[in-house]
């Protein structure tokens, strides 16, 4: 930069001589300013736009434990097949979830889910099965906030006992269930998100068992989840880490934390086949779990 002392004193110089002299001047601060401005500007947004664009993608459609940020889109409509089996402590549960949900807008979706067929299995006793419980839910999603790799989601569903509490197919509640997901992505990592969940479960008895020794605490219950997935080029992999207790209000029963390794894989387009197994960390757990899932987009 020039020193303003000898930029007048050059002027002068100038001003008294009859030709003019070409010399090299370098741009002026101003100039220089505005150039590293407009570089630094689309610099940055040229980065900004290429993490929405890879962030913007849904690498997958659900996983195990965990609801996603992810909603359907405008229209769109997604059906899950999710035959699952457990282990408890005493008896062996099968049953076959159907679900579809629906996007109202690109950010807002709805969805229904019915275990139509769920068979209970004891160690001792007759075996027994039937239609399992229907929900409701809801869930309003925002992606990509202030243009970063974050997204949140709360969502809402409420969960019918449409099943026999006398069979044990049931334990007779209706549940609310408030809860909130949070994401992040990290493109630079091949495109990997990290995402927790945290819900309240709210219960209300409106059935009652035929033997008062079967009839469970009206308790509620707080449930969370976190890990992590990975996108591949036809596969996802995934790792969650879930519980859930009601130890804490009104007599609960329910401790439980879950292992969850999983994996996904994107047959086409609209087709997704999945399988995860949920592994019980505490005595409070079942034994294991076994999840798959088939999910088809219209």
């Amino acid at each position: 930069m020039k020193n303003p002392s000898n930029q007048s004193e050059a002027t002068q110089n100038f001003a008294g001589r009859g030709t003019v002299a070409q010399t090299d001047t370098p741009p002026s601060l101003h100039v220089t300013f505005a150039t590293s401005l407009m570089i630094i500007v689309v610099a940055a947004s040229g980065r900004a736009d290429e993490i929405e664009e890879k962030t913007k993608q849904q690498p997958v459609q659900d996983l195990f434990r965990t609801d996603l940020v992810y909603t359907q889109e405008a229209r769109e409509l997604q059906f899950k097949l999710a035959p699952t089996f457990r282990r408890e402590r005493g008896a062996d549960v099968s049953e076959i979830p159907i679900s579809v949900e629906y996007g109202l807008t690109d950010a807002w979706q709805v969805g229904v889910e019915w275990s139509a067929l769920s068979q209970r299995n004891p160690e001792t006793g007759r075996t027994t099965r039937g239609i399992g419980d229907l929900e409701f839910g809801t869930q309003y999603s925002f992606r990509n906030i202030y243009g970063s790799s974050f997204h949140a989601a709360p969502r809402f569903s409420v969960q019918l006992p449409s099943a026999s509490i006398n069979k044990g197919l049931t334990e007779g509640f209706v549940e609310y269930v408030p809860s909130l997901i949070l994401a992040r992505d990290f493109p630079e990592l091949c495109n990997a998100q990290f995402f927790a969940q945290i819900g309240l479960g709210l219960v209300q008895r409106v059935k009652e068992p035929a033997d008062a020794r079967d009839r469970e605490p009206a308790a509620h219950e707080l449930a969370w989840s976190t890990g992590f997935f990975v996108p591949f080029t036809h596969w996802v992999a995934s790792v969650e880490l879930s519980g859930s207790n009601n130890q804490w209000n009104h007599g609960g029963k329910v401790n439980q934390t879950y292992l969850t390794p999983g994996c996904v894989w994107k047959l086409s387009r609209s087709v997704e086949m999945g399988v995860g197994v949920p592994i019980g960390l505490n005595r409070g757990s079942d034994c294991f779990r076994i999840i798959t899932q088939l999910i088809y987009e219209l």
